[in-house]
């Protein structure tokens, strides 16, 4: 889904689809996706790999090109060695200090990056949609129950509780799909042995 898709669905988990009397504008919807967005790429970023060019006799490497950077993952520099030369590094403002310097030719920087959900596109794998749905759906209503909060409406104190259980319990499912998928990304080291070690 993008964007746009994306809004409608959790204006219908809001029952919040009649444009005459939105509660929450289009703006704080796309907010609360945003935010959703940003929590889910911690969990489960986009994992890329880029050549980038390395000075002759200096250890810097310029990332300021590699747009929505989480984090670096491994820097191999030579290329071409077997088994491949991963570098020790520091990541400092943009720039990426290695333990060798460079001689001109390609470092290969492995990284994530932040997922985007746009008007025309999305990276967020379809089988992983609603748990967006479930943080955008709970961040809101746990705004409306602070918004309500001393504030007279129909529901009067019930509105603000309600708001507030339903938020809670979207939130807790959230959380735990949130962590279900980082533990699925993550890599448990193994060591073979014998009988005899």
């Amino acid at each position: 889904m993008n964007l746009t898709e994306m809004r409608a669905r959790v204006r219908e988990d809001l029952k919040d689809t009649d444009s005459e009397t939105y509660i929450w504008t289009d703006d704080e919807v796309d907010g609360a996706l945003q935010r959703a967005v940003l929590e889910y790429s911690l969990h489960a970023p986009i994992e890329q790999q880029d050549d980038v060019t390395t000075s002759d006799g200096d250890n810097e490497l310029d990332i300021s090109g590699l747009a929505g950077l989480l984090q670096v993952v491994s820097i191999e520099f030579p290329l071409g060695k077997s088994p491949r030369y991963m570098q020790h590094f520091d990541r400092y403002a943009g720039h990426l200090y290695m333990e060798d310097v460079g001689d001109g030719t390609d470092a290969r920087v492995r990284w994530t990056k932040i997922h985007t959900l746009a008007a025309e596109s999305s990276t967020i794998p379809s089988e992983h949609e609603e748990i967006l749905v479930l943080g955008a759906t709970g961040h809101l209503a746990m705004s409306a129950s602070a918004y309500t909060v001393d504030r007279a409406t129909i529901a009067g104190r019930y509105g603000t509780q309600s708001f507030r259980l339903w938020a809670r319990d979207r939130m807790s499912r959230y959380d735990h799909k949130l962590k279900a998928i980082s533990r699925s990304n993550k890599v448990t080291g193994k060591t073979l042995f014998t009988q005899d070690d």
